[in-house]
């Protein structure tokens, strides 16, 4: 979950949590909902935890343990009704997470293969050792029963960025040789850099421009595996489609090319419709 998201159901639960306070204490009932219909993985935590927040304040009014029954004393009675109902929400509700888990996980593990099967074809077309492929690991990064991590905030040193910035004006100015050395100088200069999935794209857009679309492909899919959610994902995913393209690679381009709608299908508006361009040129289908 992004920071906005978490910033945004933080304030909303808060909201929640005071009215709530206000409810209860002009005396029963506060107003509960029963949530129906598809949601997010997001919505529905965020649904959770409101129910939750419901629950600890009914508990403690009635002096209740979780999983322990009132003696329906001091308005128990229509209190542990509406306890019970929060209960069986609070089931129907974590077994509908679970099920948009398991399908997320699913669905990350059938692209994760497909991209393995790219990485294979890609490593088979330089003339490499395609036994010493690693496996590839679901999009995302989270390998089947494994709870997601939550990733630390980068830090860039001020000469990284600017060995990077460097490198990419070279690009940019059509200096292309002098510009992909100091791009490999960098990534050999600071391996594992937060800047490692940038420098492979603008190494890929200048192999691309030259027309050397297989080291391009390359760049470009090695800079997506560095960083599979990061700011240069979607163009590293779109790129690494229109390059297989043009090696001929129609399949794997189409692949390639519908991912970028399904993994960021909030944009950029520009790229998805880029990619869907080029689908339609490669006639996807």
């Amino acid at each position: 979950m992004g920071a906005r998201t978490i910033l945004r159901s933080g304030l909303q639960i808060g909201i929640f949590a005071a009215s709530l306070t206000v409810a209860l204490a002009a005396g029963w009932p506060a107003i509960t909902q029963v949530w129906t219909g598809a949601s997010s993985s997001d919505d529905l935590q965020y649904r959770l935890s409101i129910i939750d927040a419901e629950l600890a304040d009914i508990r403690a009014r009635l002096g209740v343990a979780p999983g322990q029954k009132s003696d329906g004393s001091a308005g128990g009675g229509d209190a542990m009704v509406r306890l019970d109902r929060l209960e069986a929400e609070l089931q129907r509700l974590t077994g509908q997470m679970e099920q948009i888990q398991f399908e997320q996980r699913r669905i990350a593990e059938d692209a994760a293969q497909r991209f393995g099967d790219i990485e294979f074809r890609l490593t088979e077309l330089e003339g490499g050792d395609t036994s010493a492929i690693p496996a590839v690991t679901p999009l995302g990064g989270i390998q089947q029963g494994a709870a997601p991590q939550v990733a630390a905030t980068p830090e860039v040193s001020v000469s990284e960025r600017g060995d990077l910035d460097r490198a990419i004006d070279d690009v940019r100015k059509g200096r292309f040789d002098q510009g992909e050395d100091r791009l490999r100088q960098f990534l050999n200069a600071y391996p594992g850099s937060p800047l490692e999935s940038e420098a492979f794209y603008w190494l890929g857009e200048s192999q691309f421009i030259r027309g050397a679309f297989q080291n391009a492909a390359r760049s470009f899919l090695d800079g997506y595996n560095r960083n599979r959610t990061g700011p240069n994902a979607p163009n590293n995913l779109f790129k690494l489609g229109v390059s297989l393209g043009r090696l001929g690679q129609a399949s794997e381009a189409c692949l390639t090319l519908r991912e970028v709608r399904k993994q960021f299908p909030a944009g950029p508006a520009d790229l998805l419709d880029a990619a869907d361009a080029e689908s339609q040129s490669l006639n996807c289908g």
